[in-house]
């Protein structure tokens, strides 16, 4: 069985336009996520951060990289990459710097 802690991992997303026009956006392979904002521009750019902490909680740093389903909204999935899978290809993402 493989270490869960050290294999990529595809993480589908669900957006839902609320109450009062806020957006969110949860995912049933990530428990815990729940992202809102008054914009969807703003969810999306919130979406790989919050993935982010989330694996941080459990001390695992990742690299969160849109799938590329081929279309051009917003992305339907993100990939969760450990760090060390990444070796020397390793760059910190925009989202992730201070």
């Amino acid at each position: 069985m493989a270490d869960w802690k050290r294999t990529p991992k595809v993480i589908h997303i669900k957006r839902e336009q609320g109450e009062g026009n806020w957006f969110y956006a949860t995912s049933p392979d990530l428990r815990g996520l729940l992202v809102a904002d008054a914009t969807p521009e703003g969810l999306e750019k919130m979406i790989p951060q919050a993935i982010a902490n989330l694996y941080g909680a459990r001390e695992i740093e990742i690299s969160v990289i849109p799938l590329d389903d081929g279309d051009e909204g917003p992305h339907g999935a993100w990939v969760a990459v450990p760090v060390e899978l990444m070796g020397n290809h390793y760059m910190k993402p925009d989202y992730m710097k201070a």
